[in-house]
């Protein structure tokens, strides 16, 4: 027998129990139920094969530490089962706008990727929910690219943030997080590209420590249709309007004063608050008002500990 077949044998029934609440406690917290395929993949422990991993499943079913309707796995009430159905029907109308949006935006100046983060990358929409955009931009022009963004949704979409909600930049230097964490490692896990999938293979590479908190995922789970990388005849035009050294001291001005603005629009929180879900750097621009990771990262070790779970530090940070 291999090492990694003793490796598997020898997570106790005590201890895969215990991770399989881990892992539906989190998705609890959205009123999440999940396939088989995605507890799997989502397991905080080193892989037993995912036929291993269902026949030990069976096992939690029969003891009632979890429930199943469906083919959804869940916790709590069985209510969660329908509303994921209606949710995921919801979402099918946004993610074909979503799809026309990337057409848009992918034409913009310094645009280089596009993908689709939130809820709606994870297949559901509630009625009031929105369409997240993460771009990746190139180095030296997040800040014109941002912008120019911006004015488009506030002029030709009147400010409407539900099906333009483009909240997070990076460039394409830049693209390992630093927050480092089971809230961001779940985001991430759950991204869909829309647009150059080259830089989006990249963005996983720089990002690998996410199988510290899921060592069975893999990108081969994705079932990505055929798209374009290159840039659009228009994108290029419109880089013309940008050439030469001013554009990168006219980028960092732009920085400069988005900074100022979120100062003076956000008085209730301090700096340190401020610098955690505000991020304003040459390669990084990302305003999460409501600090929501936060709450999560909160509510998820509190869950644990309520359901007499042993919570390790890298149960919800990763640790260098």
């Amino acid at each position: 027998m291999s090492t990694e077949n003793n490796e598997q044998q020898n997570i106790s029934p005590q201890q895969f129990s215990a991770d399989v609440k881990r892992t539906l406690l989190y998705y609890n917290l959205f009123n999440y139920p999940l396939t088989s395929q995605q507890l799997f993949t989502f397991l905080p422990t080193n892989s037993l094969t995912f036929n291993e991993f269902y026949s030990r499943l069976q096992n939690e079913l029969t003891n009632n530490t979890a429930n199943e309707k469906d083919g959804f796995v869940f916790l709590s009430d069985e209510a969660v089962v329908q509303k994921r159905i209606e949710k995921e029907k919801n979402a099918v109308a946004l993610l074909r706008l979503a799809k026309f949006m990337t057409q848009i935006i992918k034409r913009f100046p310094f645009v280089r990727a596009v993908f689709l983060s939130g809820e709606l990358s994870k297949n559901i929409a509630s009625k009031s929910g929105d369409i997240d955009f993460m771009i990746v931009t190139e180095e030296h022009r997040l800040w014109i690219c941002r912008t120019l963004l911006i004015l488009f949704k506030k002029i030709f979409l009147f400010n409407s943030k539900k099906y333009f909600c483009v909240n997070y930049f990076i460039d394409e230097k830049h693209l390992e997080l630093k927050e480092c964490n089971i809230f961001t490692a779940t985001e991430i896990a759950h991204l869909k590209p829309l647009f150059n999938f080259k830089l989006f293979k990249e963005y996983f590479t720089a990002n690998d420590w996410i199988k510290e908190f899921f060592p069975n995922f893999s990108l081969a789970r994705l079932n990505v249709q055929k798209m374009k990388d290159r840039k659009s005849k228009l994108q290029r035009l419109g880089e013309l309007f940008f050439q030469g050294n001013w554009t990168t001291t006219f980028d960092s001005w732009l920085m400069r004063r988005t900074e100022h603005l979120w100062k003076s629009r956000y008085p209730q929180f301090d700096e340190e608050t401020r610098n955690r879900i505000f991020k304003c750097k040459s390669y990084e621009s990302r305003a999460f008002v409501l600090n929501f990771e936060d709450k999560v990262l909160q509510r998820y070790e509190q869950v644990l500990k309520q359901q007499n779970i042993p919570v390790k530090p890298t149960d919800i940070q990763r640790t260098e």
